[in-house]
């Protein structure tokens, strides 16, 4: 897919930095993270205008991948006049039972658990000192489609009044909420995460919160 005039950017951060694939950071705990892998779907984007109607963008799934630059533009038609916008993280509850997908859904890209427990919505990799693990690796993959633990996620954002339309939105992606969006995850407690639960349902919570606007002029 050609991408001339991509209108929506996902760029990477942890707190108020620029993220740099593999350089140090400290996390809210003063855990030392270095993360190696990012990935996470999203889907149902759509726009909410002025006069409060809605626009549907795509419902496509895009995986979002930090080893692609490509994956992080998404390119939609011209926003305009749009006060919010609008997308869920995570893959359709249906896709998770509906047999073998392809395309950006193939399993074989790595965010698949099993047909039982369905698709990986998102996962961080990376590693700490912390991290009382085999070479102190710690591991979040975050799934999980049906209530009480249902890990999609929707976001809101309010967009910008001083953006330019002919400019791509900026998403900053803040990758420091994974461990204090809305819970407290240290990773010398819970290094791991690789089924639907509690502690999946507490990443996607925080996870969910690391998304704001941030104005291009």
């Amino acid at each position: 897919m050609a991408i001339s005039q991509p209108t929506v950017q996902f760029k990477m951060m942890f707190n108020n930095q620029t993220f740099h694939k593999d350089s140090s950071y400290s996390n809210s705990a003063g855990e030392m993270v270095q993360i190696h892998r990012f990935m996470f779907y999203t889907t149902k984007w759509k726009l909410i205008t002025a006069s409060n109607d809605t626009i549907n963008l795509s419902n496509e799934h895009f995986l979002i991948n930090i080893e692609k630059e490509l994956s992080m533009v998404l390119p939609f038609p011209k926003l305009a006049n749009a006060t919010k916008l609008i997308f869920d993280i995570g893959v359709d509850s249906i896709l998770n039972t509906t047999g073998i997908q392809t395309g950006i859904l193939d399993p074989a890209l790595g965010m698949f658990w099993t047909w039982r427990t369905g698709y990986i919505m998102a996962k961080l990799h990376g590693v700490s000192p912390q991290a009382k693990t085999a070479g102190n690796r710690f591991s979040y993959e975050v799934g999980g489609f049906q209530s009480p633990f249902n890990s999609v996620r929707t976001i809101e954002l309010e967009l910008p009044t001083q953006h330019q339309k002919s400019k791509p939105l900026i998403i900053k992606t803040d990758l420091a909420k994974w461990f204090s969006g809305k819970h407290i995850i240290q990773i010398g407690t819970t290094p791991n995460c690789h089924n639907a639960g509690k502690l999946a349902m507490q990443l996607a919570d925080n996870y969910s919160s690391m998304f704001s606007m941030a104005i291009n002029n």
